[in-house]
């Protein structure tokens, strides 16, 4: 018994054609009008740039806590490490106003809202990471 499997095309339904666009997008240079960037697509660059701004520093605020703070009493440590990262985020801040992303009124705490818990976890990762890196003779050993 030979099992034989016909692929049959159906036809198209008549609402699901599509219709005929000449489209010339490859043949237009770049500085042509028809390729430039929507309002939507400059807001999420502009965005996404912050938000990778925002990485970036949160990086940078766990570093210089933990590198500054390495000298400080242990109470003043904490104190002063979460102090960094505020001063930081707030010159975040500054660095996305005058990035003037084209927001919305309505969407302006997007500027503070972007890449907040991300510049935050990423603080709290290198500020462990780098006192780690800086304190290896402190382990198990010593606790006990």
């Amino acid at each position: 018994m030979i099992l034989k499997i016909y692929l049959v095309r159906h036809p198209k339904k008549k609402g699901d054609e599509k219709p005929d666009v000449d489209d010339n997008t490859k043949d237009n240079p770049v500085g042509s009008p028809g390729t430039g960037q929507t309002e939507e697509s400059k807001v999420k660059g502009g965005l996404d740039k912050l938000f990778w701004l925002r990485v970036g520093m949160g990086v940078l605020a766990g570093s210089l806590s933990a590198i500054i703070g390495n000298d400080q009493v242990e109470s003043t440590r904490v104190v002063l490490g979460f102090g960094i990262m505020i001063i930081l985020f707030v010159v975040s801040y500054a660095i996305a106003k005058s990035m003037r992303i084209p927001i919305p009124i309505s969407d302006k705490k997007k500027l503070i809202t972007t890449g907040y818990g991300s510049y935050f976890l990423m603080f709290i990762f290198c500020w462990i990471l780098v006192n780690t890196l800086i304190h290896p003779d402190v382990g198990i050993a010593t606790v006990r």
